[in-house]
Formats: C-alpha cells, sequence, structure tokens
C-alpha cells in the first residue's frame, strides 16, 4: 500500500527562506472584480451575524448585498484602486457594483428560493 502511495505521490522539496519571519493578516484584494465580490460576501456574511432580518429575508440579503458593493466599489472607484474601473464613468461603476452585490449573494440561488412553490 505504501509503495502505490510512493509511486503515485510526489511530495516536492522547496527551500525555506532562513532569518525573514513571514507576514501574518488579513489581505483584502480590491483590485478585481472577484476580490470585490469576495469582499463583500464576506462583509454581509459578518453583518447577517449581528442584524437577523438579514438572515430571514432574501430580499434583504439582496439588497445589503448591492448596498454594500455599491459603497465598497464607489471607494475603490474613487481611490483608483482597481485597474478595471480605470476611465469609466459614474454610471458604469454604478452598473459594476451592483452585478458585485448579485454575484456576491448569489443572485441564481436567492431568485430561485424567491420564486420556488411553498409546499
Amino acid at each position: 500500500m505504501y509503495a502505490f502511495f510512493a509511486l503515485v505521490c510526489v511530495v516536492p522539496a522547496v527551500a525555506q527562506e532562513v532569518g525573514g519571519s513571514p507576514e501574518v493578516g488579513w489581505s483584502f484584494d480590491f483590485s478585481t472584480f472577484a476580490g470585490i465580490v469576495a469582499v463583500v460576501s464576506l462583509a454581509v456574511t459578518q453583518a447577517a451575524k449581528f442584524l437577523p432580518f438579514v438572515e430571514k429575508s432574501t430580499v434583504s440579503k439582496i439588497l445589503s448585498s448591492v448596498a454594500v458593493s455599491m459603497v465598497i466599489i464607489l471607494v475603490t472607484w474613487h481611490f483608483k484602486l482597481a485597474d478595471f474601473l480605470a476611465g469609466l464613468p459614474f454610471w458604469q461603476v454604478i452598473v459594476q457594483g451592483l452585478l458585485a452585490g448579485l454575484s456576491a449573494c448569489g443572485a441564481y440561488d436567492l431568485i430561485k428560493n424567491l420564486f420556488k412553490t411553498r409546499e
């Protein structure tokens, strides 16, 4: 059995840096659309722990995701943190925020739950 794993599994040997300490902490990536979606999803999930109406209502979850994403995308656009927002007019940034909010809340699953037949 162990011979099989020895033949199939490859364990790379990687040199380790000596003398430096790795940076530990939080890192938020506002430079990509996917990074903004991840931050919005994290923020709304944490807010749902403190605001019970967000967790109970599908509509409030969608609206809170869109509102948080609008704020984050506008701040990112204003301070020029993301290259994909560079040079966009205000209305296109708003559309990006709307799409990021809908992506973060899992719009497909939430909308599917809205129209699901009640039994």
